[in-house]
């Protein structure tokens, strides 16, 4: 079986977590790798044994001819062709979310892309986690009218991550993961009214930031069920906040899903527990090159055109922060 070559175009923080699972991965090659810093890209390059190293994703399209797949992490505002010319040669990808702070050009990517046939997987890994899976088979046996999810913390260490034309707020930026997972266990959403704060982080904390410091975003589900989902990004206490992840309150059995942690399932008669046991990193990465060597882009669980919904209720849930409307889906 010949080995896929693999392109990595961004080599921050998040391609490293990538690349732990591409040192493990077997049948796989990465052959060349693109950063706007020279310190990252060839740390990332040695990385890989001498992979060919280029400034950016141009430079990297302009010097690979053959490659079968690309994976990005590049900040939210920076997909400036990357995905489109990938589609154009047909290379399979796969991009961290959020895929890109504008929505018509996330809509034309998820369209073209099916057109093209190619394997479009987006980094929402913790549909890989094995409470995930627990999660999704406790649900068929429970009525759920309630989910509160909360992701909280500090901010982040990135410039690009405090300004809102950048990373597009952080409901969008980091929350979204919650926002799909709530989407992936528990169905589509329907409309969204949200509010926010700010004025807590100042620009004596982060010149040019304009972010919100919190939200709380209510979205009316297509099942009837209402989903609170809370944000923050002003703590300074350290680390997530105590409560961050998912509750689910069911008439016969409620779910307690602390981030990327455990699951609690509590009845009238029992209190079980769960451990994430699995790296979903690597399982979705697993996942991403099983797809591949199928041609099989429905083999990912996060596929871009599905990816999508969960990133048009967040576009929607800053529309409602903005307007004070209640925006339908």
């Amino acid at each position: 079986m010949s080995k896929l070559k693999i392109g990595m175009i961004g080599c921050g923080v998040m391609m490293n977590i990538h690349a732990e699972a591409y040192e493990r991965i077997e049948g796989v090659e990465v052959v060349a790798v693109a950063d706007p810093i020279k310190e990252k890209r060839e740390k990332m390059a040695n990385r890989f044994n001498g992979a060919r190293a280029y400034t950016d994703h141009n430079d990297l399209y302009n010097g690979e001819k053959d490659l079968d797949a690309v994976i990005i992490a590049v900040p939210p505002a920076e997909h400036k062709g990357i995905e489109e010319e990938a589609i154009s040669r047909k290379w399979n990808f796969k991009v961290e979310k959020p895929m890109t702070v504008n929505p018509d050009q996330a809509k034309k990517i998820a369209a073209d892309s099916v057109k093209a046939g190619v394997v479009a997987d987006v980094g929402f890994q913790d549909r890989y986690m094995d409470i995930t899976d627990r999660m999704k088979e406790e649900i068929k046996t429970t009525d759920i009218a309630l989910i509160h999810a909360t992701w909280a913390g500090g901010v982040p260490g990135v410039d690009w991550w405090r300004k809102m034309a950048t990373c597009g707020g952080q409901l969008m930026e980091q929350t979204i993961h919650l926002v799909d997972m709530v989407r992936y266990l528990f169905g589509e959403y329907e409309s969204v009214y949200a509010v926010n704060t700010k004025g807590i982080v100042t620009q004596e904390d982060f010149p040019g930031y304009d972010l919100e410091d919190s939200s709380t975003a209510v979205f009316r589900m297509k099942s009837g069920a209402t989903a609170t989902i809370f944000s923050a990004c002003y703590l300074l206490s350290g680390g997530e906040a105590p409560d961050s992840g998912i509750t689910a309150l069911g008439r016969q059995k409620s779910l307690v899903y602390s981030l990327r942690k455990d699951l609690r399932v509590l009845s009238n008669n029992s209190d079980l527990s769960y451990r994430l046991r699995n790296d979903q990193v690597y399982d979705a990465n697993i996942a991403f090159v099983e797809a591949i060597r199928k041609s099989d882009p429905t083999a990912v669980r996060s596929p871009y055109c599905d990816a999508l919904k969960s990133l048009k209720a967040c576009f929607a849930a800053n529309e409602a922060m903005a307007t004070g409307k209640v925006i339908t889906i």
